[in-house]
Protein backbone atom coordinates (compact mmCIF):
# COMPACT_ATOMS: atom_id res chain seq x y z
CA UNK A 1 0.00 0.00 0.00
CA UNK A 2 1.37 3.39 -1.00
CA UNK A 3 0.82 6.38 1.29
CA UNK A 4 2.15 9.06 -1.03
CA UNK A 5 -0.37 11.55 -2.44
CA UNK A 6 -0.89 11.44 -6.20
CA UNK A 7 -0.03 15.14 -6.69
CA UNK A 8 3.19 14.53 -4.77
CA UNK A 9 3.99 11.57 -7.02
CA UNK A 10 3.45 13.63 -10.17
CA UNK A 11 5.36 16.50 -8.61
CA UNK A 12 8.32 14.20 -7.97
CA UNK A 13 8.16 12.90 -11.54
CA UNK A 14 8.00 16.45 -12.89
CA UNK A 15 10.99 17.43 -10.77
CA UNK A 16 13.00 14.57 -12.26
CA UNK A 17 12.12 15.88 -15.73
CA UNK A 18 13.20 19.35 -14.61
CA UNK A 19 16.43 17.90 -13.20
CA UNK A 20 17.32 16.14 -16.44
CA UNK A 21 16.35 19.16 -18.55
CA UNK A 22 18.44 21.54 -16.45
CA UNK A 23 21.34 19.07 -16.36
CA UNK A 24 21.23 18.84 -20.18
CA UNK A 25 21.35 22.62 -20.51
CA UNK A 26 24.23 22.82 -18.03
CA UNK A 27 26.12 20.14 -19.99
CA UNK A 28 25.63 22.11 -23.20
CA UNK A 29 26.82 25.27 -21.45
CA UNK A 30 29.86 23.43 -20.10
CA UNK A 31 30.69 22.08 -23.57
CA UNK A 32 30.48 25.63 -24.94
CA UNK A 33 32.81 26.88 -22.22
CA UNK A 34 35.27 24.06 -22.86
CA UNK A 35 35.32 24.88 -26.58
CA UNK A 36 36.09 28.54 -25.91
CA UNK A 37 38.98 28.05 -23.46
CA UNK A 38 42.38 26.61 -24.46
CA UNK A 39 41.68 23.11 -23.18
CA UNK A 40 42.22 21.25 -26.43
CA UNK A 41 45.94 21.85 -26.34
CA UNK A 42 48.28 22.73 -29.19
CA UNK A 43 48.52 20.08 -31.84
CA UNK A 44 52.18 19.07 -31.99
CA UNK A 45 53.87 16.63 -34.36
CA UNK A 46 57.14 14.79 -34.33
CA UNK A 47 58.28 16.70 -37.43
CA UNK A 48 58.67 19.84 -35.29
CA UNK A 49 61.60 18.21 -33.44
CA UNK A 50 63.53 16.99 -36.49
CA UNK A 51 66.74 18.81 -37.57
CA UNK A 52 65.14 20.83 -40.37
CA UNK A 53 68.38 21.69 -42.22
CA UNK A 54 69.67 18.12 -42.15
CA UNK A 55 66.29 16.71 -43.19
CA UNK A 56 65.98 19.27 -46.01
CA UNK A 57 69.42 18.24 -47.28
CA UNK A 58 68.52 14.55 -47.16
CA UNK A 59 65.19 15.11 -48.91
CA UNK A 60 66.89 17.22 -51.60
CA UNK A 61 69.43 14.48 -52.27
CA UNK A 62 66.66 11.87 -52.37
CA UNK A 63 64.74 13.89 -54.96
CA UNK A 64 67.94 14.23 -57.03
CA UNK A 65 68.55 10.48 -56.86
CA UNK A 66 64.94 9.75 -57.80
CA UNK A 67 65.31 12.00 -60.87
CA UNK A 68 68.56 10.22 -61.72
CA UNK A 69 66.81 6.85 -61.37
CA UNK A 70 64.02 8.01 -63.67
CA UNK A 71 66.61 9.13 -66.25
CA UNK A 72 68.48 5.84 -65.82
CA UNK A 73 65.29 3.86 -66.44
CA UNK A 74 64.65 5.81 -69.67
CA UNK A 75 68.27 5.36 -70.77
CA UNK A 76 68.11 1.63 -70.04
CA UNK A 77 64.99 1.33 -72.16
CA UNK A 78 66.74 3.07 -75.07
CA UNK A 79 69.94 1.05 -74.59
CA UNK A 80 68.07 -2.26 -74.53
CA UNK A 81 66.25 -1.27 -77.70
CA UNK A 82 69.61 -0.54 -79.40
CA UNK A 83 71.02 -3.85 -78.11
CA UNK A 84 68.03 -5.70 -79.47
CA UNK A 85 68.44 -3.94 -82.83
CA UNK A 86 72.20 -4.65 -83.01
CA UNK A 87 71.63 -8.30 -82.07
CA UNK A 88 68.99 -8.66 -84.78
CA UNK A 89 71.28 -7.08 -87.37
CA UNK A 90 74.15 -9.38 -86.42
CA UNK A 91 72.00 -12.51 -86.43
CA UNK A 92 70.54 -11.62 -89.83
CA UNK A 93 73.95 -10.87 -91.36
CA UNK A 94 75.46 -14.04 -89.90
CA UNK A 95 72.67 -16.21 -91.27
CA UNK A 96 73.16 -14.66 -94.71
CA UNK A 97 76.90 -15.14 -94.51
CA UNK A 98 76.53 -18.82 -93.57
CA UNK A 99 74.17 -19.38 -96.52
CA UNK A 100 76.59 -17.59 -98.83
CA UNK A 101 79.48 -19.78 -97.64
CA UNK A 102 77.50 -22.89 -98.46
CA UNK A 103 76.97 -21.58 -102.01
CA UNK A 104 80.65 -20.69 -102.37
CA UNK A 105 81.71 -24.17 -101.22
CA UNK A 106 79.49 -25.71 -103.79
CA UNK A 107 80.89 -23.63 -106.67
CA UNK A 108 84.53 -23.33 -105.40
CA UNK A 109 84.90 -20.01 -107.16
CA UNK A 110 88.40 -18.52 -106.49
CA UNK A 111 87.36 -15.00 -107.32
CA UNK A 112 85.04 -14.89 -104.25
CA UNK A 113 87.88 -14.74 -101.65
CA UNK A 114 87.84 -10.92 -101.41
CA UNK A 115 84.09 -11.13 -100.86
CA UNK A 116 84.66 -13.51 -97.95
CA UNK A 117 87.01 -11.06 -96.34
CA UNK A 118 84.56 -8.20 -96.78
CA UNK A 119 81.66 -10.14 -95.32
CA UNK A 120 83.73 -11.29 -92.33
CA UNK A 121 84.72 -7.71 -91.57
CA UNK A 122 81.10 -6.61 -91.80
CA UNK A 123 80.12 -9.34 -89.31
CA UNK A 124 82.89 -8.28 -86.97
CA UNK A 125 81.69 -4.70 -87.09
CA UNK A 126 78.12 -5.78 -86.28
CA UNK A 127 79.40 -7.96 -83.43
CA UNK A 128 81.42 -5.06 -82.05
CA UNK A 129 78.33 -2.82 -82.22
CA UNK A 130 76.37 -5.52 -80.35
CA UNK A 131 79.08 -5.70 -77.66
CA UNK A 132 79.07 -1.93 -77.30
CA UNK A 133 75.28 -1.91 -76.91
CA UNK A 134 75.51 -4.67 -74.28
CA UNK A 135 78.24 -2.79 -72.42
CA UNK A 136 76.05 0.34 -72.40
CA UNK A 137 73.19 -1.66 -70.88
CA UNK A 138 75.51 -3.17 -68.28
CA UNK A 139 76.85 0.27 -67.34
CA UNK A 140 73.32 1.60 -66.89
CA UNK A 141 72.36 -1.40 -64.74
CA UNK A 142 75.45 -0.84 -62.57
CA UNK A 143 74.63 2.87 -62.29
CA UNK A 144 71.09 1.98 -61.16
CA UNK A 145 72.43 -0.36 -58.47
CA UNK A 146 74.71 2.41 -57.18
CA UNK A 147 71.83 4.89 -57.20
CA UNK A 148 69.63 2.42 -55.30
CA UNK A 149 72.30 1.94 -52.64
CA UNK A 150 72.74 5.69 -52.28
CA UNK A 151 68.97 6.18 -52.05
CA UNK A 152 68.68 3.46 -49.39
CA UNK A 153 71.46 5.11 -47.37
CA UNK A 154 69.74 8.50 -47.57
CA UNK A 155 66.40 7.02 -46.50
CA UNK A 156 68.12 5.37 -43.55
CA UNK A 157 69.62 8.74 -42.65
CA UNK A 158 66.12 10.26 -42.78
CA UNK A 159 64.78 7.52 -40.49
CA UNK A 160 67.62 8.18 -38.07
CA UNK A 161 66.74 11.89 -37.97
CA UNK A 162 63.11 11.01 -37.23
CA UNK A 163 64.10 8.54 -34.52
CA UNK A 164 66.31 11.17 -32.92
CA UNK A 165 63.26 13.46 -32.73
CA UNK A 166 61.10 10.82 -31.00
CA UNK A 167 62.43 11.43 -27.47
CA UNK A 168 61.94 15.24 -27.37
CA UNK A 169 58.59 14.80 -29.11
CA UNK A 170 57.32 12.37 -26.47
CA UNK A 171 58.52 14.69 -23.69
CA UNK A 172 56.75 17.68 -25.25
CA UNK A 173 53.61 15.60 -25.82
CA UNK A 174 53.50 14.57 -22.14
CA UNK A 175 53.86 18.21 -21.08
CA UNK A 176 51.05 19.24 -23.43
CA UNK A 177 48.75 16.45 -22.20
CA UNK A 178 49.47 17.37 -18.57
CA UNK A 179 48.75 21.04 -19.30
CA UNK A 180 45.40 20.17 -20.90
CA UNK A 181 44.51 17.93 -17.96
CA UNK A 182 45.39 20.59 -15.38
CA UNK A 183 43.30 23.22 -17.19
CA UNK A 184 40.32 20.88 -17.32
CA UNK A 185 40.90 19.85 -13.72
CA UNK A 186 40.86 23.51 -12.66
CA UNK A 187 37.47 23.89 -14.36
CA UNK A 188 36.00 20.58 -13.19
CA UNK A 189 37.27 20.20 -9.61
CA UNK A 190 35.23 23.14 -8.21
CA UNK A 191 32.09 21.59 -9.72
CA UNK A 192 32.80 18.30 -7.97
CA UNK A 193 33.49 20.04 -4.63
CA UNK A 194 30.22 21.99 -4.87
CA UNK A 195 28.39 18.75 -5.72
CA UNK A 196 29.86 17.00 -2.67
CA UNK A 197 28.75 19.92 -0.49
CA UNK A 198 25.23 19.84 -1.98
CA UNK A 199 24.93 16.09 -1.35
CA UNK A 200 26.12 16.50 2.22
CA UNK A 201 24.06 19.57 3.15
CA UNK A 202 21.15 20.06 0.75
CA UNK A 203 19.52 16.67 0.26
CA UNK A 204 16.50 17.69 2.36
CA UNK A 205 16.16 21.11 0.72
CA UNK A 206 13.03 22.03 -1.24
CA UNK A 207 15.34 22.97 -4.11
CA UNK A 208 17.04 19.55 -4.15
CA UNK A 209 15.80 18.76 -7.71
CA UNK A 210 17.74 21.79 -8.99
CA UNK A 211 20.79 20.87 -6.94
CA UNK A 212 20.46 17.35 -8.32
CA UNK A 213 20.76 18.78 -11.85
CA UNK A 214 24.02 20.45 -10.93
CA UNK A 215 25.34 17.17 -9.48
CA UNK A 216 24.49 15.27 -12.68
CA UNK A 217 26.21 18.01 -14.69
CA UNK A 218 29.35 17.81 -12.54
CA UNK A 219 29.48 14.02 -12.92
CA UNK A 220 29.18 14.38 -16.68
CA UNK A 221 31.96 16.96 -16.65
CA UNK A 222 34.16 14.63 -14.62
CA UNK A 223 33.68 11.46 -16.68
CA UNK A 224 33.46 13.07 -20.14
CA UNK A 225 35.45 16.30 -19.97
CA UNK A 226 38.18 15.26 -17.50
CA UNK A 227 38.75 11.50 -17.34
CA UNK A 228 39.53 11.06 -21.09
CA UNK A 229 42.31 13.66 -20.69
CA UNK A 230 43.82 11.99 -17.66
CA UNK A 231 47.55 11.50 -18.41
CA UNK A 232 48.58 7.92 -18.94
CA UNK A 233 52.37 7.75 -18.39
CA UNK A 234 52.30 4.06 -19.11
CA UNK A 235 49.00 3.61 -17.27
CA UNK A 236 50.46 4.39 -13.83
CA UNK A 237 48.57 7.66 -13.39
CA UNK A 238 45.23 6.20 -14.45
CA UNK A 239 45.68 3.19 -12.19
CA UNK A 240 46.79 5.41 -9.28
CA UNK A 241 43.78 7.70 -9.73
CA UNK A 242 41.50 4.68 -9.91
CA UNK A 243 42.98 3.28 -6.69
CA UNK A 244 42.54 6.65 -4.93
CA UNK A 245 38.91 6.94 -6.06
CA UNK A 246 38.08 3.36 -5.04
CA UNK A 247 39.78 3.78 -1.65
CA UNK A 248 37.98 7.08 -1.08
CA UNK A 249 34.63 5.51 -2.01
CA UNK A 250 35.32 2.56 0.29
CA UNK A 251 36.44 4.85 3.13
CA UNK A 252 33.32 7.02 3.00
CA UNK A 253 31.05 4.00 2.53
CA UNK A 254 32.51 2.38 5.65
CA UNK A 255 32.18 5.63 7.61
CA UNK A 256 28.60 6.06 6.43
CA UNK A 257 27.71 2.52 7.42
CA UNK A 258 29.35 2.98 10.81
CA UNK A 259 27.37 6.18 11.41
CA UNK A 260 24.20 4.46 10.21
CA UNK A 261 24.65 1.53 12.57
CA UNK A 262 25.50 3.87 15.45
CA UNK A 263 22.43 5.99 14.71
CA UNK A 264 20.20 2.93 14.53
CA UNK A 265 21.60 1.67 17.81
CA UNK A 266 20.80 5.00 19.46
CA UNK A 267 17.33 5.06 17.89
CA UNK A 268 16.56 1.56 19.17
CA UNK A 269 17.35 2.75 22.72
CA UNK A 270 14.80 5.59 22.43
CA UNK A 271 11.15 5.27 23.41
CA UNK A 272 8.88 4.19 20.59
CA UNK A 273 7.02 7.50 20.59
CA UNK A 274 10.26 9.35 19.88
CA UNK A 275 11.21 6.91 17.14
CA UNK A 276 7.83 7.36 15.45
CA UNK A 277 8.30 11.12 15.27
CA UNK A 278 11.62 10.67 13.42
CA UNK A 279 10.23 8.26 10.78
CA UNK A 280 8.57 9.89 7.71
CA UNK A 281 4.97 8.78 7.29
CA UNK A 282 5.20 7.73 3.61
CA UNK A 283 8.47 5.86 4.19
CA UNK A 284 7.02 3.98 7.17
CA UNK A 285 3.91 2.87 5.23
CA UNK A 286 6.03 1.70 2.31
CA UNK A 287 8.51 -0.23 4.44
CA UNK A 288 5.88 -2.05 6.50
CA UNK A 289 4.05 -2.95 3.28
CA UNK A 290 7.28 -4.45 1.97
CA UNK A 291 7.96 -6.39 5.17
CA UNK A 292 10.70 -4.09 6.51
CA UNK A 293 10.72 -2.61 10.00
CA UNK A 294 10.77 1.23 9.65
CA UNK A 295 12.72 1.51 12.91
CA UNK A 296 15.65 -0.94 12.50
CA UNK A 297 15.34 -1.60 8.71
CA UNK A 298 15.38 -5.38 9.25
CA UNK A 299 13.15 -7.78 7.35
CA UNK A 300 10.18 -9.47 8.99
CA UNK A 301 7.73 -12.05 7.66
CA UNK A 302 4.36 -10.76 6.52
CA UNK A 303 1.23 -12.79 7.20
CA UNK A 304 -0.38 -14.47 4.19
CA UNK A 305 -3.71 -12.61 4.44
CA UNK A 306 -6.96 -14.49 5.08
CA UNK A 307 -5.97 -17.85 3.59
CA UNK A 308 -6.98 -20.87 5.64
CA UNK A 309 -3.70 -22.68 4.94
CA UNK A 310 -2.38 -23.99 8.25
CA UNK A 311 1.19 -23.45 7.04
CA UNK A 312 0.73 -19.70 6.56
CA UNK A 313 3.12 -17.53 8.62
CA UNK A 314 1.80 -16.08 11.86
CA UNK A 315 0.66 -12.49 12.15
CA UNK A 316 3.55 -10.38 13.44
CA UNK A 317 2.55 -7.19 15.22
CA UNK A 318 5.94 -6.32 16.68
CA UNK A 319 9.38 -6.36 15.08
CA UNK A 320 11.16 -9.46 16.34
CA UNK A 321 14.47 -7.58 16.18
CA UNK A 322 13.78 -4.31 17.98
CA UNK A 323 10.23 -4.68 19.39
CA UNK A 324 8.78 -1.81 17.32
CA UNK A 325 4.98 -1.89 16.90
CA UNK A 326 4.17 -2.71 13.27
CA UNK A 327 0.45 -3.58 13.36
CA UNK A 328 -2.34 -2.93 15.86
CA UNK A 329 -6.10 -3.30 16.25
CA UNK A 330 -8.49 -0.46 15.77
CA UNK A 331 -9.94 0.55 19.13
CA UNK A 332 -13.36 0.97 17.54
CA UNK A 333 -13.88 -2.00 15.19
CA UNK A 334 -11.02 -4.30 16.19
CA UNK A 335 -9.59 -4.65 12.67
CA UNK A 336 -5.84 -5.21 12.42
CA UNK A 337 -4.09 -2.40 10.58
CA UNK A 338 -0.72 -0.73 9.94
CA UNK A 339 0.41 1.03 13.09
CA UNK A 340 1.20 4.20 11.10
CA UNK A 341 -2.28 4.54 9.57
CA UNK A 342 -3.85 7.80 10.66
CA UNK A 343 -7.38 6.44 10.23
CA UNK A 344 -8.84 2.97 10.41
CA UNK A 345 -9.39 1.52 6.96
CA UNK A 346 -12.54 -0.32 8.12
CA UNK A 347 -14.47 2.20 10.24
CA UNK A 348 -12.70 5.50 9.55
CA UNK A 349 -12.04 6.26 13.22
CA UNK A 350 -8.80 8.20 13.85
CA UNK A 351 -6.06 5.77 14.76
CA UNK A 352 -5.24 7.66 17.97
CA UNK A 353 -7.86 5.48 19.59
CA UNK A 354 -6.16 2.29 18.38
CA UNK A 355 -4.53 -0.13 20.81
CA UNK A 356 -0.92 -0.83 19.79
CA UNK A 357 0.18 -4.41 20.04
CA UNK A 358 -3.28 -5.97 20.21
CA UNK A 359 -3.05 -7.96 16.98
Amino acid sequence: MKAIRRPIFWFGLAMWVVSFALATLLVQLGAQVMSDVPTAGRQISQSEFIDADAMAGVEGKIKGLQRALDANAQAQEDARFRLQSRTLDYDTQRTGFENWLKTRTATQSEDQNPEVTRRVKALEQLKAAQRDAQAAVNDLVEDKANLDRSLQALRQEGRSLRQAAAVPYQSALKVEVLKVFLIRLALTLPLLLVSVWLIARKRQSAYWPLYRSFIMFSLFAFFVELVPYLPSYGGYVRIAVGIVLVCAAGHYTIKYMARYLSRKKQEEAQPEAEKRKAIPYEAAIKKITQGVCPSCDRQFQLAAGKKSDAAQPPKIDFCVHCGFSLFRKCGSCGERENSFFKFCGSCGVPSTSAQPGQG
